[in-house]
């Protein structure tokens, strides 16, 4: 600040010395509107924030989609109903639901912003980090830069997301997540891309619109809205999932191991 105001300053300087040698010159130089420069300023989502309305609420264990039941070609359709009743039926029956979070897994996207726990986002002009406290997980959203080509990017289960600013809108496109991962137990393919709109609706109030764009398996766009609010005084603790039920290969799905608890009450 101190450089320019000197820099200024001597520029100043240079035209009124002008000015003084040669008395026709401040009568023909052109006049020139004043511009004052500012900075462009967006909305910043720092902060930790938790779902609102709460889906879990009531003893939910698994609520219904947020945005209804997706609009799936077959036979998809079929695959995804069947899905579902075997999940219901695992419930009812008392036993824990075979998905990532009893696999010690991520998530992956867009489930990670379902939010089981609480998210904290920290945000800089180059990227937005999301912290999700399930799992101590962490997506990384990279602000201004293009997105690489698809063959370049290694597949993961947040993808490659990219964003920039509309406005106080932060647009957030994500491709390039592992097939094996699902939002809600629906089937989907290689070329899901997935497009966020994240804004502020209030200094306590966020929502982020998602739309799962997906062709080879959806008739059309399957879209919904998580809405979060803001926890004050609230710190993200480390959340360690710890099960030995499963175990990761050198190709990276998991398999079951025995389970130590029977084979303990064997002996």
């Amino acid at each position: 600040m101190i450089i320019r105001v000197a820099i200024v300053s001597l520029g100043l300087l240079a035209i009124t010395v002008s000015a003084a040698q040669d008395p026709h010159a401040a009568k023909t130089a052109p006049s020139r509107p004043a511009h004052h420069a500012t900075p462009q300023t967006h909305p910043d989502f720092s902060g930790i924030w938790e779902r609102y309305p709460d889906p879990f609420e009531g003893g939910l264990d698994y609520p219904p989609p947020p945005g209804g039941p997706p609009p799936l070609r077959e036979p998809y359709a079929t695959e995804f109903a069947a899905a579902v009743k075997r999940r219901d039926e695992t419930l009812k029956r008392g036993e824990l639901v075979d998905d990532a979070s009893t696999r010690c897994l991520p998530e992956g996207m867009p489930t990670i912003m379902g939010a089981i726990y609480s998210l904290e986002f920290v945000q800089t002009p180059k990227q937005l980090f999301v912290l999700a406290e399930f799992l101590t997980q962490t997506r990384r959203i990279y602000i201004d830069e293009a997105m690489p080509p698809k063959e370049e990017i290694f597949p993961s289960y947040n993808g490659y997301s990219v964003a920039h600013w509309e406005g106080d809108v932060l647009v957030v496109q994500t491709q390039a997540v592992r097939e094996n991962v699902k939002f809600m137990d629906m089937p989907r393919s290689a070329n899901m891309r997935i497009t966020e709109r994240i804004r502020l609706v209030s200094p306590d109030r966020l929502e982020d619109h998602v739309v799962i764009d997906d062709p080879a398996v959806l008739l059309k766009p399957y879209e919904f809205t998580f809405g979060y609010r803001r926890l004050n005084n609230y710190k993200i603790p480390e959340n360690v999932c710890d099960n030995n039920r499963y175990s990761v290969g050198a190709n990276g799905e998991p398999t079951l191991n025995a389970d130590p608890d029977k084979d303990q009450s064997k002996k």
